[in-house]
């Protein structure tokens, strides 16, 4: 893919894209909407730069101890860099520096963080973001044949910035305008990591045999898990002792029951029940008989009572009193 200072090509789903250089026309353009942009922002009453580390201590982002870390950090930063310049000490010492480096550059990062977010608002920030977006839209062309790929422009753009192409153009255009490929490859601690084959291509640390490794040493994965090698192409993962761990972090050790002073197996009550209860073979489940209809308790209430039966009834009435068989 084409990478020049006048263009840079990139792909995305088997496709060429680019980003190109804005004409005189496009710089133009996006000056007049930067200015446009500025006196808009202006009279809403948005802040200036000037105004923003009024404001940040305003909002209790920053005060005069955070100013104080970072100019610490920064000072660490500078004569780091003035030692590795300089060379002269042990080479071990040196990765230390550097590292030690690296990691006061990422607090300084850390602590600008509210200073961004809020510089991106003000005035001078939304004029700057609007001149950016505009000449982007103009130069994000199809690499065959150099056709715009948001065809109504900065208005086309402003509403798909979710787009994946727009999304990686952006990061090319911003290499191309900038005049860097990439802003850690510059950095001196990066550089001289880099040549005594410290990091990988990613500035990630490495041994001396190419492996992945933390800042003590210790070998990981590329998700950061500890891992120990058993062979050229195999590792296991383990714990920050070397102990086998299994994917999700538990110890990979096959429990054995607890002694007493005798040196007998002690086993809790539950599991002697468990125990018996998988040693019980299980009984025979009966099945349950199905039930009878009872037809007889039918048949006295639908049938009708025999005549006999009501005139056996009507023998066994008791006599009245003054009747024959009374007298009798």
């Amino acid at each position: 893919m084409e990478k020049t200072r006048e263009k840079r090509a990139f792909k995305h789903d088997g496709k060429l894209y680019a980003v190109i250089r804005p004409k005189v026309e496009n710089v133009k353009q996006a000056n007049e909407l930067r200015a446009k942009t500025f006196n808009e922002s202006l009279q809403v009453g948005d802040l200036l730069r000037d105004q923003l580390d009024n404001e940040l201590r305003k909002r209790e982002l920053w005060d005069n101890e955070r100013e104080e870390q970072y100019q610490e950090l920064r000072k660490k930063v500078i004569d780091g860099e003035f030692t590795l310049k300089k060379g002269g000490i042990k080479l071990s010492e040196a990765k230390d520096i550097a590292l030690e480096m690296s990691k006061s550059r990422s607090n300084m990062v850390t602590m600008l963080s509210g200073r961004s977010e809020l510089d991106s608002i003000t005035c001078e920030g939304k004029a700057d973001a609007a001149r950016f977006n505009f000449l982007f839209a103009a130069c994000l062309v199809y690499d065959e044949n150099d056709e715009p790929y948001f065809k109504d422009g900065f208005d086309e753009y402003m509403a798909n910035q979710d787009d994946p192409v727009a999304i990686l153009g952006a990061t090319e255009f911003f290499y191309l305008m900038s005049g860097t490929e990439d802003v850690d490859a510059k950095l001196p601690e990066n550089k001289f990591l880099k040549s005594f084959s410290f990091v990988d291509k990613n500035y990630r640390l490495i041994d001396e045999n190419g492996r992945l490794v933390d800042t003590e040493g210790n070998h990981i994965d590329e998700n950061g898990n500890l891992v120990e090698w058993i062979s050229e192409d195999e590792c296991i993962f383990v714990d920050i002792t070397g102990r086998k761990v299994t994917k999700t972090g538990e110890w990979d050790v096959e429990f054995s029951p607890f002694l007493d002073d005798d040196g007998s197996p002690v086993i809790k009550d539950d599991a002697k029940k468990d125990e018996e209860t998988e040693k019980k073979p299980k009984p025979k489940q009966k099945r349950k008989p199905r039930k009878k209809v009872v037809k007889e308790e039918e048949d006295q209430v639908t049938k009708p009572v025999p005549e006999k039966q009501e005139q056996t009834e009507e023998e066994h009435e008791e006599p009245e009193e003054g009747s024959e068989a009374t007298s009798e």
